[in-house]
C-alpha cells in the first residue's frame, strides 16, 4: 500500500482531483466508445475480425443465389453503420442491436436456423485488436494526463 501525507494545498487538490478523474471513467470511455465504432466499421470495409484474420468469403450458393458477389457487408448495409455505444462511470459497451448482428459475429448452422440456404460462417466484427488496445491506453493516459482542475498546476 502506498500511504502519501502532503500539507500543501496545491498538492492536496491535485491528488483530490485525480481521485475524483479515477472514480468517474465516463468521459475516457466515451471517447473509448466513439473511437470503438469508427474501429468496429472499419472492420466492415477491410472484411477482418480483431484478431486480424480475413473473413470467409461468400459461398458459391450465396453468390447463385444472390446472382452476384457483393462485399460481405449485407444488402443494405446497415449492420456496418449501426454500430453504437453506451458508458458510465464504470463501464463501456458497444455493438449492435439488429437482430442478425449475433450470425455476423458467431455464425450459423443451417441445422439450428432452417430458414438459412447454408452454414452461415463467423464473421466476428465486434473486439479488440491490439490496435484499439494501443488506443485505449493512449485515451486513459491522455484523461489522466490531462491538467487538474482546481490545482493550479
Amino acid at each position: 500500500m502506498i500511504e502519501l501525507k502532503a500539507d500543501n494545498r496545491r498538492v492536496l487538490d491535485a491528488l483530490n482531483g485525480l481521485l475524483q478523474r479515477g472514480q468517474d471513467m465516463r468521459p475516457a470511455l466515451q471517447d473509448m466508445g466513439e473511437y470503438f465504432i469508427v474501429s468496429t466499421k472499419r472492420r466492415f470495409a477491410t472484411k477482418t475480425a480483431p484478431d486480424g484474420t480475413r473473413w470467409k468469403e461468400n459461398a458459391d450458393i450465396t453468390v447463385a443465389l444472390k446472382g452476384h458477389d457483393d462485399e460481405l457487408i449485407g444488402e443494405s448495409g446497415r449492420l456496418a453503420n449501426e454500430i453504437h455505444y453506451r458508458a458510465d462511470s464504470r463501464s463501456l459497451s458497444w455493438g449492435s442491436s439488429l437482430v442478425y448482428a449475433g450470425m455476423q459475429q458467431l455464425g450459423g448452422l443451417k441445422s439450428a436456423y432452417p430458414h438459412l440456404w447454408g452454414d452461415i460462417p463467423a464473421r466476428p466484427f465486434l473486439g479488440i485488436s491490439s490496435e484499439d488496445e494501443k488506443q485505449v491506453l493512449d485515451i486513459l493516459q491522455e484523461h489522466l494526463a490531462a491538467p487538474l482542475e482546481g490545482a493550479g498546476l
